[in-house]
């Protein structure tokens, strides 16, 4: 069976062909009346299925030239077409010869239904000739005519009001378009304005619409460098984008330039094809001006936290030094006194200045500056050494409990520095648990920080990945809110516990020091844990043993040193030293003082002391005017800065040795040596 489908809209056409394609036979489709009219010629259908309203020919002539052919007036026709007004529609289509009229649209079982009920009608009934039909052409042209006129009329009114719901969507969108802050500009594909909103275009840019119409968006931009920069990033691009987000600058008619952020995107219509660009245009001006008086706020916040800070430290300092200095003084004084008593006292005072020096060092590693003697530390015999000490130091209350894996690689750091983490932490968690019956668990164990790993340390940064021995403090006393756990390592900073000095805040520079990491865990009434992580090193980058150890083996020097020390009194008492030990010693009191001396004495001098903080001209700058001149002159430096900074600012082998200031006679006697020998070698 073959049935011919004429339709001038394609869904309907697969619509029908979906419905009757359970049926066998061959559809066939035409997409107006002139169209199946041709089919119907060639092919002979069995059945026609026919739209009324169609461009070229409609339906209500297709079927007049169906029933005009002799070899195809006799196939069913069948009008199935959403255009039905009246009874009178139906009329005119049965008297062409129609055999049933069918309204759009109609389920598939529903048109199925209806359709055999007509096929089957056809059958028992015998169609009327073509004559018997319709009389005349007039009638049919005057009946053709009105349900024209009628389909006029509808189409009028429809279109009526399709307009007048256009014109409330135009209005509701120029409304809305109008009513925007931000400048919306709309654009073609060579980026040319048709059309913009006011009053944001008026109030942003000092535009008029009829002025900006119809030229590129380039003049708005504040260069030519950002127009092309947009371009590039979505305006340029040939296929639709989900848009971009870009900060800008933009230029106002007067010539100001200001901050934008610009949304960009791509129009597209319905099938998904660009067909213009849309911009987006919001000035942060006044964003950008909060933001900047926020930051101010917040670095003037700093910098009051710093001086806080630098108050508590200095007042923290003060005091301890005052102690300190009193008790020389009065020392001092007794000796005056008695002079008799002179070699009783001085061991006194130089414990009381070795204090000081303590103090000094302990100020250096919280900065992270302190000198680091690496070597190998196997950490589990160092715990169980300070473990033993420790728990004869601490409470009775309090209970120390130590777990170590057996084969803890060693770390490389200096021994002593890590005690001085190992004793902080250890005295910080007895302090915590205070008169309380408590527990303090020391752990060490062997781990690894992975590529990628985002574990985070106290501070706030990401762990370097490496493999690091873990040393964990844990107690269970009081615990700290998260103000306390901010300020712990302040210097100086006072718990509710206790009052403290530069113990913890020296423990986080050590760490620093030794490139590891800190983390903190702790919240109120639920104790605290602290866990330190250093790094496991290969053996060949330990240190040698420092050259400052002391060795009281008797030792003297020969040859001429030249001193550089601003501080008079310490010149004179190192001056003293040097000449104790054997050698001839020029002076100057500066950088600039010291470099005439060498030019006048350079056949002489063997060696050279300076200090680093100097006026006129300091150590740095003068060691590189000496190694211009002498390359191989030995140069030592003394400072009270710190070994690690005043390493960090030279090349390596540029010099000699490091003389720490507050230095003794042996540890000044120890660096002259290791110096004269190394040269003599």
């Amino acid at each position: 069976m073959k049935i011919l489908i004429v339709d001038d809209n394609a869904d309907d056409r697969s619509i029908l062909h979906y419905y009757l394609k359970q049926m066998d036979g061959e559809i066939l489709e035409a997409s107006d009346g002139a169209e199946g009219l041709e089919i119907a010629r060639s092919k002979r259908p069995d059945l026609i299925i026919s739209d009324a309203l169609m461009p070229n020919m409609d339906g209500f002539e297709f079927l007049r030239e169906i029933n005009r052919s002799p070899l195809l007036c006799n196939i069913p026709f069948i009008f199935y077409s959403a255009v039905y007004t009246g009874c009178r529609d139906e009329e005119l289509a049965m008297s062409l010869g129609a055999d049933a009229f069918l309204v759009k649209p109609l389920e598939a079982k529903d048109f199925l239904f209806q359709l055999e009920g007509v096929m089957a009608n056809l059958e028992k009934s015998n169609k009327k000739p073509v004559c018997e039909l319709l009389d005349e052409d007039e009638r049919y042209l005057r009946e053709y005519s009105r349900m024209v006129a009628a389909r006029l009329e509808e189409k009028v009114r429809e279109l009526s009001a399709a307009n007048s719901k256009l014109a409330i969507s135009e209005a509701r969108y120029r409304n809305l378009f109008s009513s925007m802050r931000d400048v919306v500009i709309v654009a073609d594909h060579s980026r040319t304005i048709t059309d913009v909103n006011q009053p944001s275009l008026r109030e942003l840019f000092g535009y008029e619409t009829e002025e900006v119409l119809g030229r590129s968006t380039e003049f708005l931009y504040g260069s030519r460098k950002a127009f092309e920069l947009v371009g590039k990033a979505v305006f340029d691009q040939k296929e639709a984008s989900k848009g971009s987000l870009l900060e800008l600058e933009f230029r106002k008619k007067n010539g100001e330039l200001f901050s934008c952020e610009l949304f960009a995107l791509k129009l597209i219509d319905d099938n998904g094809k660009p067909i213009g660009n849309l911009a987006v245009i919001r000035d942060i001006t006044e964003r950008k001006r909060a933001m900047e008086d926020k930051l101010a706020l917040e670095q003037q916040l700093h910098q009051a936290q710093k001086l806080e800070s630098l108050g508590v430290l200095a007042g923290g300092i003060a005091h301890d030094f005052n102690n300190i200095l009193a008790v020389i003084i009065c020392y001092c004084s007794l000796a005056q006194q008695k002079p008799g008593a002179a070699e009783e006292l001085i061991p006194e005072i130089e414990k009381a200045a070795e204090r000081a020096a303590e103090l000094c060092r302990q100020m250096l590693a919280y900065a992270g500056k302190s000198h680091i003697s690496r070597a190998e530390v196997k950490m589990t015999a160092l715990l169980n050494d300070m473990l033993n000490m420790l728990k004869a130091t601490i409470g009775q209350n309090v209970t120390i409990k130590s777990e170590f894996i057996s084969d803890t690689p060693p770390v490389m750091g200096d021994a002593s520095q890590i005690r001085q983490i190992v004793m902080n932490l250890v005295i910080n968690a007895a302090e915590s648990i205070a008169e309380s019956q408590g527990e303090i668990r020391v752990t060490l164990s062997d781990t690894e920080m992975r590529e990628g790993q985002s574990e985070r340390d106290y501070l706030g940064k990401i762990i370097a990945s490496g493999r690091y021995i873990c040393l964990e403090v844990a107690d269970n006393g009081c615990g700290m809110d998260d103000e306390t756990q901010r300020r712990i390592f302040e210097p100086f900073y006072t718990t509710k516990f206790s009052g403290r000095g530069l113990g913890m805040s020296a423990v986080l520079g050590i760490i620093t020091g030794h490139k590891g990491a800190l983390q903190l865990i702790s919240r109120p009434g639920q104790g605290s844990t602290f866990k330190v992580y250093l790094p496991v090193q290969d053996s060949d980058s330990a240190e040698s043993a420092s050259s400052q150890q002391v060795n009281p083996a008797p030792w003297k020097g020969g040859g001429t040193i030249l001193l550089v020390e601003d501080e008079p009194q310490l010149m004179m008492v190192a001056k003293m030293l040097m000449t104790e030990l054997g050698f001839s010693v020029f002076e100057a009191a500066n950088g600039k003082e010291a470099l005439e001396v060498y030019h006048k004495n350079a056949e002489y001098i063997d060696l050279v002391v300076t200090d680093i903080g100097m006026p006129v001209m300091n150590g740095y700058e003068l060691l590189r005017e000496l190694k211009n001149i002498n390359p191989d002159l030995p140069i030592i430096v003394s400072s009270g800065f710190g070994d690690s900074d005043v390493a960090s600012r030279l090349k390596k082998g540029e010099i000699a040795g490091i003389l720490s200031k507050p230095y003794s006679f042996d540890q000044l006697r120890e660096v002259l040596r290791s110096v004269v020998e190394k040269t003599a070698g």
